[in-house]
């Protein structure tokens, strides 16, 4: 019989994984793990607790989407005085960087704790089930730890494709108060993947069970996981193990592309205000009162420290306007005067707007850029015809030639990533999995010491991470 655990346990050692309230949904100021988990609705608010604090400004509120990691990718032109000056330069050990990067290990594994506990108990008894939820919340769950793994793995950890061996992260399965060892780049990666794998093959039984009842779109929602977020992280994560997983990244994004479930954006959405093109969005997590969070880094706030933007230049190179690109949907709708001064507009807000108060996390052009690349060795056209269809749908009405070099459909790639995740923290990334010795906007060499972001202290010294 399992101990019964108190919802409010706090645990003190960031090397045990779990650093705050235990749970995040507490019905009663006190309760047992077992009260909790004797009903499906305890289920699924453990579960809505996590999406919370992944939504919280250290994480995808912030942190992980428009500030730290966007910070990397040398997308902004920072004003001297930025707070995020220190993080352009790369030097994580500015105090107030340092800790913004603890935050996001902390409140990560923080959320891989939660997911733990449910999973500790999602098979005590499956009687309190109705329908699938079974499946739905145990897929989810295992979805969302290999999932937030691999967000870790690619932060933390050098990149698969140029150090599989060297040391990774801890993969945390179990709630425990021992130290789970390290895994090495590539384990912990295979570990991610089999997490997926297993909430993919739950959560295609909800899918399946949906569609022979005639029920639609109960599985599709872009705010819980579900098959095809499974799906879409797992064109990332084998997209990260390099050429041998180039077969299987491109077998998961044309599941995505092929079930026609997500459209593009439409140019009546668009002018009713939706910048994020949310239409297009495979997952996206909610973030309440966004506005208050975005307006002083994307509008005049009176203090241009604190702008997170690009140049005039800058978004100009960006969106290839001397190529006469001046009316792409990214290019007229992300860049905006506020002021008298032009400002990064993707996330601007409209006050109770149906597009306010989300971040995008994984979008549907990401599966066409991981499709383009996974075939350029074998059909380079379709490569292109990818690229070309996303271009098309961004109103670029100048098509890529079929027969293009590999090695110029790999720059328009590359090109596309810059223009499609602005502002998401994508883009540091893709430098990182190709090996970028420079990235672009910076003059510090792009080793380790720049791709690979500090553990906490720490955590290097009672859990002896290397």
């Amino acid at each position: 019989m399992k101990i019964l655990r108190q919802v409010s346990v706090v645990l003190g050692c960031l090397f045990l994984s779990a650093c705050s309230d235990y749970f995040d949904v507490r019905p009663k100021s006190q309760v047992l793990a077992e009260e909790l988990f004797s009903t499906e609705q305890g289920f699924d608010d453990q579960l809505v607790g996590v999406y919370k604090r992944l939504a919280s400004t250290t994480l995808y509120g912030q942190e992980m989407a428009f500030g730290l990691m966007e910070v990397l990718s040398q997308n902004y032109n920072l004003a001297a005085g930025n707070p995020y000056e220190d993080a352009a330069a790369y030097n994580y050990e500015s105090v107030s960087i340092k800790s913004k990067i603890d935050g996001i290990w902390r409140e990560m594994y923080a959320a891989v704790a939660n997911l733990n506990i449910l999973l500790e108990y999602v098979d005590d008894d499956l009687s309190i089930f109705s329908g699938t939820n079974y499946e739905r919340y145990k897929g989810e769950a295992l979805a969302l730890r290999g999932f937030i793994h691999l967000e870790l793995l690619r932060i933390f950890a050098p990149a698969c494709t140029v150090s599989p061996d060297a040391p990774g992260i801890p993969y945390v399965t179990q709630y425990s108060t021992t130290v789970t060892p390290q895994s090495s780049v590539r384990e912990a990666l295979e570990f991610a993947i089999a997490d997926l794998e297993e909430g993919l093959r739950l959560l295609e039984a909800v899918e399946t069970a949906e569609a022979e009842a005639g029920i639609s779109g109960i599985s599709v929602n872009s705010y819980r996981f579900n098959a095809y977020t499974a799906r879409a992280v797992l064109a990332r994560a084998n997209q990260w193990k390099g050429a041998e997983g180039s077969e299987d990244a491109l077998h998961y994004a044309q599941a995505i592309i092929d079930s026609g479930h997500y459209d593009w954006i439409w140019s009546q959405s668009i002018s009713s205000g939706d910048r994020i093109f949310s239409e297009e969005l495979i997952f996206r997590l909610n973030v309440l009162d966004l506005i208050d969070i975005t307006d002083p880094y994307f509008k005049d706030s009176g203090d241009a420290t604190q702008t997170l933007s690009p140049s005039a230049e800058q978004w100009d190179d960006i969106y290839e306007l001397s190529k006469g690109y001046g009316a792409e949907h990214r290019y007229a709708n992300w860049w905006e005067y506020d002021g008298g001064n032009p400002y990064f507009a993707k996330y601007w807000q409209t006050e109770s707007g149906m597009y306010a108060n989300f971040v995008p996390v994984i979008r549907k052009a990401e599966m066409y850029y991981i499709a383009a690349e996974a075939l350029l060795g074998s059909d380079p056209a379709q490569s292109v015809r990818y690229l070309n269809e996303v271009r098309t749908s961004r109103n670029i009405n100048d098509p890529l030639p079929e027969d293009m070099a590999v090695e110029d459909i790999r720059e328009e790639i590359y090109k596309e990533y810059r223009k499609e995740t602005i502002g998401e923290g994508q883009l540091f990334y893709y430098y990182k999995r190709m090996g970028y010795e420079n990235i672009p906007g910076s003059a510090v060499q792009a080793t380790d010491a720049v791709y690979v972001l500090p553990m906490p202290d720490n955590e290097i010294e009672f859990g002896e991470r290397q």
